[in-house]
This record gives C-alpha cells, sequence and structure tokens, in this order.
C-alpha cells in the first residue's frame, strides 16, 4: 500500500486509454479530478445509508492504491522518464532506450489493471438522538474503473453534542484554548495528539467512547482555563467536582500536581486542595485527586483536617 503518486496516475490513465483504441479528444483526468470524484460517490453512498440520520461529511484521509508488480514496474519506467523531461536532458532520454521499454510494460501491466484499487478513509457524522451526535470512521474501497467495491467501517462513537465545536477543534487541530480567531498553538497540537494517539490505541475496545467523551471534557477544563497545561487543567476538574458536591466550600490551597512514576514511566498525576466546608460550621478538609496520565479522575479522598 502506497502512497497515490501523480506519476501513477499518468501511468494507469495512459494504461486505459491505450487498451481503448481511438484516444482522440479523450479528456485527461487529474489527481484533484479523480479524488473529488470519488469523494462524491462516498458522500451519496453514505447519505443513502444513513437518509433518516442527519448525515454530514467530515474529513478523508489520503488516497492510497494498491496495485501490482507490473505497475510498480512501469510507474519506475516513467519516474525514470520524467526525471529526464524534468532536466530538460532530451538527448540523455534517446540515449536511456526508455522510450522503447515503455510499451512492453504498459502491455504487461495492462493484464494486471483489474487488480488495481483504491482506499480511501472517510470520517462523518450522524444524529440519532436530541442530544448526542454520532463520529464514524469508514474505510471505501474502489477498483481502477472507480467504481466502488467495498466499505469496511473502522470504528464509531457517541459524544455529547455539547462538545460537537470542541470535536471538530480535535479532529481538524483547531485553536480552541480562546474563542479568538488564531492559528493553533504548538503547545494545543501537542496537547490534541497526544490524546489522539491514545485514541488510535483504542480503537476496537470498548473503551473508546468513554474516552472520546472524556478527552472532550478535557478540553472543555482547557478552554475553561485558557490553557492546555495540566497544572491549570487539573485545578478546572478538581473545582467541577467540589462544586458538584451541593455544599458551601471556600478554597484555600491548591497543592502542586506531582507527576507519578513507575520505572521512569509516567503513571498518573496526584494533588491535594485544602479547602473549608461552610455548611458544617467552617469544618476544613483536604481532598486528594489522583489522576490517570490523560487526567482521568481515578479515585478521591477527603479528610478532615
Amino acid at each position: 500500500m502506497n502512497k497515490f503518486s501523480i506519476v501513477f496516475l499518468l501511468v494507469i490513465g495512459i494504461v486505459i486509454t491505450s487498451s481503448c483504441g481511438n484516444v482522440v479528444n479523450t479528456p485527461v483526468k487529474t489527481i484533484n479530478d479523480q479524488k473529488e470524484s470519488l469523494h462524491k460517490t462516498i458522500e451519496n453512498h453514505t447519505k443513502d445509508k444513513h437518509i433518516l440520520d442527519s448525515y454530514q461529511s467530515l474529513s478523508f484521509g489520503q488516497m492510497k492504491v494498491f496495485k501490482p508488480d507490473a505497475f510498480i514496474r512501469l510507474d519506475s519506467v516513467y519516474s525514470v522518464k520524467e526525471a529526464y523531461l524534468r532536466n530538460n536532458d532530451y538527448r540523455g532520454l534517446r540515449r536511456s532506450g526508455i522510450e522503447d521499454l515503455i510499451p512492453g510494460y504498459r502491455a504487461e501491466a495492462l493484464q494486471e489493471i483489474h487488480e488495481v484499487q483504491y482506499e480511501i478513509e472517510h470520517i462523518y457524522q450522524t444524529v440519532t438522538t436530541a442530544d448526542s451526535i454520532k463520529i464514524h470512521s469508514a474505510f471505501y474501497l474502489f477498483n481502477y474503473k472507480d467504481s466502488l467495491l467495498l466499505v469496511t467501517p473502522f470504528y464509531n462513537f457517541n459524544i455529547d453534542k455539547k462538545f460537537k465545536d470542541l470535536y471538530y477543534a480535535y479532529q481538524f487541530d483547531y485553536h480552541f484554548v480562546t474563542n479568538r480567531e488564531l492559528y493553533i498553538s504548538e503547545a494545543e497540537w501537542d496537547f490534541l495528539h497526544f490524546f489522539k494517539n491514545k485514541q488510535i490505541e483504542l480503537i476496537g475496545s470498548d473503551e473508546l467512547a468513554p474516552f472520546m467523551n472524556h478527552t472532550m471534557s478535557i478540553m472543555e477544563a482547557a478552554k475553561k482555563a485558557s490553557t492546555v497545561d495540566f497544572r491549570n487543567v487539573s485545578k478546572i476538574l478538581a473545582m467541577n467536582y467540589l462544586n458538584s458536591l451541593q455544599t458551601k466550600i471556600a478554597v484555600e490551597k491548591f497543592g502542586k500536581l506531582m507527576a507519578l512514576e513507575e520505572n521512569k514511566t509516567l503513571i498518573g498525576y496526584e494533588f491535594k486542595v485544602e479547602w473549608i466546608d461552610e455548611t458544617f460550621g467552617a469544618l476544613r478538609k483536604s481532598t486528594t485527586f489522583s489522576f490517570s496520565p490523560y487526567l482521568e479522575i481515578e479515585s478521591i479522598n477527603t479528610e478532615v483536617l
């Protein structure tokens, strides 16, 4: 499976048109033309499948190509020819004998053209409930005639509808910690891809959907803190918990976020918050939060001081 190349598109176009006899006035298909056509086919097919689910196209992966050995050899020959032409070395091209080799390689490739296939990943959303959206990823396989052969679902998960804009920022690497129209910062990019790498690990498991909703909640906390620094984000998470206790509180002190390591490997974080429970006569308490490396709250322990 190789990246789609300009040379390969040229090669397959020549092979197809040469097999059709008269090629006069045959339009030349560009890479963008083919991508646009395949994307349209994918969207129409998927929209028909989810006709009642408010289908919305989000993104497409790179077009990949599966090609037999004969096309790899022909691709290589055309690459050599293209290099001569790019350098305006017409004399070298004639001396190389490349032009004499092409018809034989082309005939060989034509015998295997039925094995050429393209694959594109498509990410899209549907709406199946009033309070959530469903994110899907699937791979679409085409033959050399651009006919859809197979659709292979890759993953799907539901997220709360309130996280929709945060998910778009996550998916497309947008700036999200403020509402200003800025380019994504390096820190934000590192933050998002830290979570994306974990998402990839969880594909195919039941843990994916909970983790993705957790990721959105962490992004929400980061936006509230106006930073992706875990030291600040963890404070927002702690305050969210304390405010959920339905008691009147006053925070006295935030401790430092401590990294927990085992055999020099990060296994989580921990920090304490000292606060006053004003509902019970200014009772002083200390709450210790233990987090996973992805700031999932793993345990909460509160004691009276």
